[in-house]
């Protein structure tokens, strides 16, 4: 059950959502951005629009917080993802003085902070500690009505084809 310590910003659910549907990022799914398809949807999206920015942040990466033992209706959509440049997993113990003292480079800061700005204007750029307790999350399978199925990348590429419009669609 991964503990991450993270360098980054919370990007409120939100405005992952809009930034989605504006961008006709089709792949993408707001709910859960760490999936294989999900992240890499948004960071070509990020390239595309901030190709300076991305440069210099190439180890950005999407975190997400998550407890399987929450069962609870709020559970399901966290009110925020995590945008990090850098992550450092926590098996059994971590020096937090130690990875915080290795900082960041200016360019990387200055980067991540202009990227902030144009996502999640207002929130901290800061160390956070982010748990999630199952990265491979089970999510609702389309295919099965309300059968719990597991996240898998094939199962992702398979169920993404059409992917905001597709469920814009069954909306109506």
């Amino acid at each position: 059950m991964p503990v991450y310590l993270v360098h980054g910003f919370r990007w409120p659910r939100a405005a992952i959502r809009i930034h989605i549907i504006l961008n006709n990022v089709e792949d993408a799914a707001a709910e859960y951005i760490m999936s294989p398809t999900t992240s890499a949807a948004l960071m070509n999206n990020l390239r595309d629009l901030y190709p300076e920015l991305m440069t210099a942040l190439p180890n950005l990466r999407f975190i997400e917080q998550y407890d399987p033992e929450d069962t609870s209706d709020s559970a399901v959509s966290q009110p925020f993802a995590f945008v990090a440049d850098k992550i450092e997993s926590c098996k059994l113990s971590l020096d937090v003085g130690e990875v915080i003292g290795k900082g960041v480079g200016a360019e990387g800061w200055g980067a991540l902070v202009e990227l902030r700005d144009h996502l999640a204007a207002g929130e901290k750029v800061g160390w956070w500690v982010v748990y999630n307790g199952d990265e491979q999350r089970m999510r609702l399978d389309e295919g099965q009505g309300h059968e719990l199925g597991t996240h898998s990348e094939e199962h992702d590429q398979k169920k993404s084809k059409g992917g905001l419009k597709q469920l814009l669609r069954k909306g109506r």
